[in-house]
Order: C-alpha cells, then sequence, then structure tokens
C-alpha cells in the first residue's frame, strides 16, 4: 500500500475535485470493492478517507439520480422531516417510494433550499 500523505483537516484548503481524480475514484472504488477507503485516499494521494468516500457515493456512484426532484418526492421530504426522521433514512424512504436513487444530501440541500 502507498504511504499517504498526512493530511490535516483544520489546514486543509477546499479544493474542487478535477475530472482526473473522479476517473482515478472510480477505477480504485471498483479496485477495492467500494471498501479500504484508507487504501484508496493512500492511493489518491490528495485526499483523505473521508472525502474518497463521501465524493464516490454522494457523486459518482451509478444510478444517483441527479435530476430535479418532483413536487411528490418534495412533498414526501416535508411530512418525514416534520416526525424528524434523520437525512439518511428520509431519502431511503423517498427511494422505496418512488424507484430511485437520491443521496441524502440531496435531500437535505432540496428542503434547505426550500426553505
Amino acid at each position: 500500500m502507498p504511504e499517504m500523505k498526512k493530511i490535516h483537516r483544520q489546514h486543509r484548503q477546499h479544493i474542487h475535485w478535477k475530472i482526473e481524480e473522479d476517473e482515478k475514484l472510480r477505477r480504485l472504488a471498483i479496485k477495492y470493492d467500494k471498501r479500504k477507503w484508507k487504501n484508496i485516499a493512500a492511493e489518491m494521494g490528495t485526499r483523505d478517507a473521508k472525502q474518497c468516500r463521501e465524493r464516490y457515493f454522494g457523486h459518482l456512484e451509478d444510478g444517483i439520480d441527479k435530476h430535479p426532484l418532483s413536487k411528490e418526492e418534495e412533498a414526501l421530504i416535508l411530512k418525514f422531516r416534520e416526525t424528524g426522521n434523520g437525512w439518511a433514512r428520509i431519502a431511503a424512504i423517498v427511494n422505496d417510494t418512488f424507484k430511485t436513487k437520491r443521496t441524502a444530501n440531496q435531500v437535505k440541500n432540496n428542503y434547505n433550499q426550500r426553505l
């Protein structure tokens, strides 16, 4: 396993992901079966395990529906948010109900955008 450069969270700058990084991350996620994020980060060399995992599952994984949410999806989100359910749980309910694949972050951002 390649040695990972130490990345200090408090000093890390917000750097946008490059297309080349996304492509490399996709290859590494497949190589490591979407597990072993520390190994993936070590091979990336520029990102930590949490950044790699969040980028993959939040943006790159196959099947994520990136279209705007429907009015029906939004209504369901509002209904379940009133009961205090967490974003991951609400996203799972939306996905099961509408046979789609929305991330918890998509659901949360949509909700906050509508306030």
